[in-house]
């Protein structure tokens, strides 16, 4: 007669699976800033070794390969191991965005703008996921708002890039910083909720994108100047 002992060793079983798959979601969004890391330290030779091919082609051709690693890394998430492989493929092209642009907004405003950026994503970073963890609350009713802004995001970032519109890309860089520290409290907290605990790959790489969006919009508005 233990039927009162199964119901009370379920739940620890399903917080222990809990803290293992946050455990997990952390330990890939660190692996992703380092190989992140590796590819910004790349970045100046990677750049000197494709602007002879691509020209003045070279920002799109890079965007071009970030997207479709995207894609291909979120379609592979649950598929082992080559989720790891295209999550390291994203993150290493991403790292050289970042160093390039970090190089660019270094040469025309200075450190300063670089490291604010940089603190700045960290501290916004902490601060939401704090509060998602400590409030334990449902942030879904931020969803609209996050796919509005994100579409204002993407779309008025490459209207302002093919017709060098200055102040629109500093309008959406304002609007994804706001948008995408949304997301990351919205994910933190589905993260905290979900039944799924199948895909950390998934939320890590959410994470990262919407961290990464962060960081280059701060840099733009911080920096004063297009790159």
């Amino acid at each position: 007669m233990n039927y009162g002992f199964q119901g009370f060793s379920a739940a620890p079983s399903r917080a222990e699976a809990r803290i293992a798959f946050v455990r997990q979601v952390y330990l890939w969004l660190m692996g992703g800033f380092a190989v992140a890391g590796v590819g910004a330290l790349a970045s100046p030779f990677i750049a000197q070794a494709l602007l002879p091919v691509t020209g003045r082609f070279f920002p799109w051709a890079l965007f071009i390969a970030q997207f479709g690693a995207l894609l291909w890394a979120s379609a592979v998430s649950r598929r082992k191991p080559l989720n790891k492989v295209a999550y390291a493929v994203f993150t290493f092209v991403s790292g050289v965005v970042i160093g390039i642009v970090s190089l660019v907004t270094l040469q025309t405003a200075g450190w300063g703008p670089v490291l604010a950026a940089f603190g700045l994503t960290a501290a916004d970073f902490l601060l939401l996921t704090v509060t998602a963890f400590v409030s334990k609350r449902d942030f879904s009713f931020l969803r609209s708002f996050i796919v509005i802004g994100i579409g204002i995001m993407f779309f008025g970032s490459l209207i302002a890039a093919i017709f060098n519109l200055e102040m629109l890309g500093l309008m959406a860089a304002a609007v994804a910083v706001v948008a995408c520290s949304a997301k990351v409290l919205y994910d933190t907290s589905v993260m905290l909720k979900t039944d799924d605990l199948s895909d950390p790959a998934g939320f890590a790489l959410s994470l990262f994108v919407s961290l990464y969006n962060i960081l280059l919009s701060l840099m733009r508005l911080l920096g004063g100047r297009r790159g």
